[in-house]
């Protein structure tokens, strides 16, 4: 996880989504990237923004907050979701935890109880709001977030940059290093210090290495 977290507030309530900007505009080690009234909206914010945190609302119109939560996880598997909601009675966190879910908080919970679940989240830990008897719910979450990350001491993309990342999902899926610079409207000579720092990053040794990587995480199909 880079020093700042970039994050995606997603809710059909815009005053909410000020009011937590607000409320993360003090730290400097949290940025909100964008915002998204609609689970539809944040898939879409999700692959261009390449946010390290998605803090999603359940109900909303359209796409909700599972179906949303589901997608992106798919498109983008090492992106940490902090669900953010007014549900209390956890009709969805089964659901949720299997996904890959990391943090569950009530709305009605004190902004502090926020600030905490952000900052565990982003350090890799699950956080649950709600009670839990006996951890179960936690240890759940841990299980199935492990489903979805890459293996202990191997390549994870989250050391990546947002524009790594871009150039990383360009490369296993084919594309040469002019393609990339035409794509991305920078030079070759860039393409080439960024394709340079992503094998260097991930510990790949080719572009080969690279692909079979990407396929495993779900970036890129066959």
């Amino acid at each position: 996880m880079h020093d700042v977290c970039r994050i995606l507030l997603v809710d059909d309530h815009k005053l909410l989504m000020e009011g937590i900007r607000s409320l993360l505009a003090p730290h400097s080690h949290l940025r909100v990237a964008g915002m998204a009234p609609d689970g539809k909206e944040a898939v879409g914010l999700a692959a261009t923004l390449s946010p390290d945190l998605v803090i999603m609302d359940i109900s909303m119109p359209g796409m909700n907050g599972v179906e949303a939560s589901r997608a992106i996880l798919q498109i983008r598997p090492e992106t940490r979701i902090l669900i953010y909601t007014g549900h209390e009675d956890q009709r969805h966190l089964l659901e949720l935890i299997q996904l890959g879910i990391m943090g569950h908080v009530c709305k009605s919970d004190p902004p502090s109880v926020l600030l905490h679940a952000i900052d565990a989240v982003r350090q890799g830990e699950v956080f649950l709001s709600c009670a839990d008897p006996g951890g179960c719910m936690a240890a759940l979450m841990r299980q199935n977030r492990q489903r979805l990350s890459p293996a202990e001491g191997g390549p994870d993309i989250g050391m990546l940059s947002p524009r790594e990342k871009e150039i990383f999902r360009l490369l296993a899926d084919g594309y040469s290093v002019r393609q990339i610079g035409d794509a991305l409207n920078i030079s070759p000579k860039t393409v080439e210090t960024h394709k340079y720092s992503v094998l260097t990053k991930l510990r790949a040794g080719s572009i080969n290495e690279l692909t079979k990587m990407a396929i495993r995480l779900g970036l890129v199909s066959l």
